[in-house]
């Protein structure tokens, strides 16, 4: 599809083409609408990036045996970890509303998440357990929490589907 159908599209439902009282939008209605849409998109967005930008980093951290040490980075992680909780409830919750709506088509199954925290769970155990650079710390004590918070979120979100 070109780009200007899309333009010609919401157009359209605008009412502007069209003096029809029925089927026009105010200017305030339109701005709404195109705000409130942008600003939803561009929350989901970064929400995503945020989230798996997160993940990559305990991952980075635990896997390559960096977090024995007290560094910054371990700290930063562990200072994340309850907004990381929050971001991925909110991403949750705006994904879900668009399964609902059916605005758009997902990009990206959310499962996929849901495995890899669970996989990276699963390493980072068995790593903990038979390797002596991996230790119980408190980069594996929150790769435990975390996998298992997205595992319950991700059964809420299977149990009320839509």
């Amino acid at each position: 599809m070109a780009w200007w159908e899309e333009i010609k599209s919401y157009l359209q439902k605008s009412g502007i083409d069209s003096p029809r009282e029925d089927n026009a939008k105010t200017i305030w209605e339109m701005l709404e609408e195109v705000f409130f849409n942008d600003a939803v998109d561009i929350l989901y967005f970064w929400l995503g990036v945020f989230t798996y930008v997160y993940f990559f980093a305990v991952a980075l951290l635990y896997l390559g045996a960096i977090s024995s040490y007290e560094i910054v980075a371990t700290k930063i992680l562990l200072a994340l970890a309850e907004p990381y909780l929050g971001a991925v409830g909110i991403y949750t919750i705006l994904k879900e509303t668009r399964k609902r709506k059916r605005t758009k088509k997902p990009r990206h199954w959310g499962e996929i998440f849901v495995v890899a925290w669970i996989a990276l769970f699963v390493i980072s155990i068995f790593l903990a357990f038979f390797f002596k650079e991996y230790t119980f710390n408190r980069t594996l004590e929150l790769i435990m929490t975390l996998s298992v918070s997205i595992g319950i979120i991700y059964i809420g979100g299977e149990i009320h589907k839509p």
